[in-house]
């Protein structure tokens, strides 16, 4: 942005907002002071000295404007749809939008902590709490989206002078005078749009928790089907091992009534031929008998 900011005695107040809430916040007020001191221009010393030192909400807000620019953009871009789908009252359009609003702004903060992380500044529940509803602002408040694009280089106010930059509390425009004043019926009907809106917004969330449930229970569903079907394959194996044991044994029980029948059928003529075989051992001892009487 060199160049383009607003000078004042040599000194460009853009670039120097810029480089200022570019730093660690830590070295923030050190910075700040040795610049202001080092300028000569009074005017420029004294825009230089009212910067204030941003919140970590705020310099959270800056790291995300400077690393994740588009994102950033797609936030205040998403901000316009809504807007223009709310005027239109096109709920199909809010019901598509409003998740990806929720999501966008989640997935920006846990960037944006684990920016701050690297930075050596890990940030509390409360301080990404304050992000959160920095970038909410910026959805729904052209002022909170305009000042958010711009914050990471620094903020020039209407006057050309360097702004003050604190994101989590957006300066609002003046009171409108009396002959611009709302009419009853208008004050009513912005209530309404604004009880309408936290209406939906519970329960778009209310949704979301149910929608996060059934995921849930569907994820254990599917568990519980996937081991169920593994148990059955286990059961139909076990099974089919079983049907072909049985066959085995009732072939191996009929091979041992085969068996058995055919011992006792050895086993009698063992027998017989064992008496066969007695009765020719006595006929050959006689007739050696028989011989050695006639040779004596």
């Amino acid at each position: 942005m060199a160049g383009s900011g607003v000078h004042a005695g040599g000194v460009d107040l853009n670039d120097a907002a810029a480089q200022l809430y570019g730093l660690d916040p830590a070295e923030f007020t050190a910075a700040r002071n040795a610049l202001a001191k080092a300028t000569t221009d009074r005017a420029a010393a004294a825009a230089i000295k009212a910067l204030r030192k941003p919140t970590l909400p705020a310099w959270l807000a800056n790291q995300l404007v400077r690393a994740v620019h588009g994102d950033v953009d797609e936030l205040t871009q998403l901000g316009d749809d809504l807007h223009a789908a709310h005027l239109s009252r096109d709920g199909g359009r809010l019901r598509e939008l409003t998740p990806r609003r929720h999501r966008l702004v989640a997935d920006l903060v846990k960037t944006a902590r684990g920016l701050a992380k690297d930075a050596g500044h890990p940030t509390t529940t409360a301080v990404a709490d304050k992000l959160t509803e920095t970038l909410d602002a910026a959805l729904v408040d052209p002022d909170a989206a305009a000042m958010l694009r711009h914050v990471g280089f620094g903020v020039v106010d209407e006057t050309g002078e360097p702004a003050q930059v604190t994101l989590i509390k957006v300066t609002r425009p003046p009171a409108p005078t009396a002959a611009a004043k709302p009419t009853a019926a208008q004050d009513r009907s912005k209530a309404q749009e604004r009880a309408e809106a936290r209406r939906r917004q519970e329960l778009q969330d209310r949704l979301d928790e149910l929608v996060a449930e059934a995921d849930a229970a569907e994820t254990e569903r599917a568990e519980a089907e996937s081991a169920l079907d593994a148990n059955e394959h286990h059961l139909s194996d076990l099974e089919t091992t079983i049907e072909r044991l049985t066959e085995e044994l009732a072939h191996a029980r009929d091979q041992l009534k085969k068996v058995r029948s055919n011992t006792t059928r050895l086993e009698r003529a063992l027998t017989r031929t064992t008496q066969v075989a007695a009765v020719a051992a006595r006929r050959r001892d006689a007739a050696r008998g028989r011989l050695d009487t006639f040779a004596s």
